[in-house]
């Protein structure tokens, strides 16, 4: 895949990402109608602030990482290709697992009172977002291993 699209893929991503920042912040200051509940963006307990500016760093790292795609520029060095790709990977997996078990817990699957009866695992907007970076994290590793090795 070429470096254009690989920033067009981090890109959309990125957009993404903003779409759930922006909606949770206009839903915390007007509680519009159109946008989930407020309670609906949240999937933990991390105080609005500090969520919001972690937020704001991880759209930050999004655009500095599409921009260098763009340019056709390393976002890290080739030793770190494969710790970033595992993490995407187990990263990834593990907020898949935490929607099965939401859902199949809202269907019934473990009781009344089973393991998906926690907020954390029916929090379905937090996790599909949580796959966005995911995804995003998985892109990083995949543009960096097809980058040409530095000469020397």
């Amino acid at each position: 895949m070429s470096d254009i699209r690989f920033a067009a893929a981090s890109l959309v991503f990125g957009l993404a990402f903003l779409a759930r920042v922006a909606g949770q912040a206009v839903q915390r200051r007007w509680d519009v109608a159109f946008l989930p509940s407020q309670d609906a963006w949240q999937g933990s307990s991390l105080p609005f602030p500090a969520l919001f500016a972690a937020q704001v760093v991880i759209l930050m790292i999004i655009a500095t990482a599409t921009l260098r795609m763009r340019a056709g520029r390393n976002l890290f060095g080739r030793r770190w290709v494969r710790p970033v790709a595992w993490f995407g990977v187990l990263y990834f997996a593990a907020m898949a697992a935490r929607l099965a078990v939401g859902l199949l817990g809202d269907a019934g699957a473990f009781g009344d009172e089973g393991i998906a009866a926690g907020k954390w695992f029916t929090a379905y907007l937090p996790t599909a977002f949580h796959l966005v970076l995911a995804s995003e994290v998985m892109l990083f590793a995949a543009y960096q291993r097809g980058r040409p090795r530095p000469a020397g």
